[in-house]
């Protein structure tokens, strides 16, 4: 696609332009935030203790290959960034335990800590860019890691620590929705071919209980990435009104949140106006918006590679009907509510008697009727909240009680086709020591607010 239209350039310009992709190419990328190299290390340790010690551990990042780099920017694979901080493609981790402490006072620390980058490709970075090699007189202080060597050492380096341990403990089971699949299946066939007489043993269970509590730091990027997401919300009270198109509307709220930093789209957008609006995941945003419609907008972007989720719905025209203001103030009503009820020790799931998603569903069942007269509790058809951080759906086990340093959604809905009528209400709360602190209480909720902020435009 680039060359076409440079056939007829003169041979010195074309020289100039060969020069000008070399020199953009060796430029560094833009500013990546991310907590400071020592976190990244207190990880490995805590993975190292938390998995007894017994065994190493490996882990692959992403190539560029496996995310589709032709059609979109590369990002790093989940696991792999918590534990290394390390955004580059192609890398591999490999962490080897030592016992230290008499018997009986046993403590598990790290004996080695190595990061693998792949060799540098001059050819391939005249197109994707400059990368970090292992033999780069800044490798170790831009990575953190004390050791830093090319991944043709990785397969002597794994024999050599296995001469100690018969056990590799890696991802067995692609983590959900993170597009693991080929990386965990190529990662895991390499091992048995290098190492067929190791025990291989999963991480996932170690490293989604380790996600699930976030750091200080990881909640200051989940601020970033909800303020500039709740920028993108402000901004859909002037663009939502009848004639616009569902993509208008998604492409100003995205444009909203990433110039402010944020890299990437945390889901894809997803705005559905009338009978859209009672779709969960509708993402076509084809539709051009009737007056009359309710317009409901699932949009949030990424910071520093961490998630936010703001759901809002407004009147298409600026003005609720009686029957979509009763139902909008239903869910903001269960909203409320849920977040109310939020606190260390509550479960998100449907088993608990007294879990969030059952102050929710009751909340809405017993508040308002259809129009057959019958509860509405039938029209509230997915979960009350989920995990946010590295993935907008954060692993987690649904009963696991919540803790302080949790971020989860509260996003209470009801969706009833027949009506062409969906409201969803979602806010990203931080669970804290005795409750929860709302980090998008800036986006209007209030329907008398949200009136009068669409007729200003």
């Amino acid at each position: 696609m680039m060359t076409r239209g440079l056939r007829c350039v003169p041979l010195f310009l074309w020289a100039v332009l060969q020069l000008v992709v070399v020199l953009f190419a060796a430029l560094p990328a833009a500013a990546w935030e991310r907590e400071p190299v020592s976190v990244f290390h207190e990880r490995r340790a805590r993975l190292v203790r938390d998995t007894g010690g017994d065994g190493v551990i490996v882990l692959a990042g992403f190539a560029e290959g496996d995310i589709g780099s032709a059609v979109t920017q590369f990002r790093q694979n989940e696991n792999f960034y918590y534990l290394t901080g390390w955004i580059e493609p192609g890398a591999v981790l490999l962490l080897v335990p030592k016992a230290a402490g008499e018997e009986g006072k046993r403590t598990v620390e790290i004996e080695k800590e190595i990061l693998f980058l792949p060799p540098r490709d001059a050819r391939q970075e005249r197109w994707t860019g400059a990368k970090l090699a292992a033999g780069d007189a800044d490798a170790s202080e831009r990575t953190g890691f004390p050791a830093v060597k090319s991944t043709t050492f990785f397969p002597g380096e794994l024999q050599e620590a296995l001469k100690d341990f018969g056990k590799i403990y890696t991802e067995l089971n692609p983590q959900p929705e993170a597009g693991e699949e080929n990386l965990v299946g190529d990662m895991t066939a390499k091992l048995r071919k290098l190492a067929p007489f190791a025990t291989l043993a999963d991480l996932q269970q170690a490293l989604m209980r380790m996600r699930s509590v976030k750091s200080p730091g990881e909640i200051a990027l989940i601020r970033k990435a909800t303020e500039a997401s709740i920028e993108a919300h402000l901004a859909a009270l002037q663009a939502v009104k009848p004639g616009a198109w569902e993509y208008e509307v998604a492409a100003r709220m995205v444009y909203e949140y990433e110039r402010r930093g944020c890299e990437w789209p945390a889901y894809p957008p997803i705005v559905g106006s009338g009978l859209n609006s009672t779709i969960l995941h509708y993402d076509l945003n084809s539709k051009q918006i009737q007056d009359g419609d309710l317009v409901l907008m699932d949009v949030a972007g990424a910071y520093g590679g961490y998630a936010s989720d703001i759901t809002s719905t407004l009147p298409a025209n600026g003005h609720f009907t009686p029957r979509q203001r009763e139902m909008y103030e239903l869910v903001l009503g269960a909203l409320r509510a849920t977040e109310a009820a939020a606190k260390p020790g509550v479960t998100l799931g449907r088993g608990a008697r007294a879990g969030l998603y059952q102050v929710a569903y009751e909340y809405l069942n017993t508040h308002s009727k259809d129009l057959q007269g019958k509860p509405l509790g039938r029209y509230f058809i997915h979960g009350v909240s989920h995990p946010v951080g590295l993935n907008v759906h954060d692993p987690f086990n649904s009963d696991t009680p919540l803790q302080a340093g949790m971020v989860v959604t509260i996003e209470p809905g009801l969706y009833i086709p027949e009506e062409k009528l969906g409201v969803r209400i979602e806010d990203l709360i931080l669970i804290t020591p005795d409750g929860a602190e709302v980090l998008t209480r800036r986006v209007p909720r209030d329907p008398d607010e949200i009136e009068k902020l669409m007729a200003a435009k």
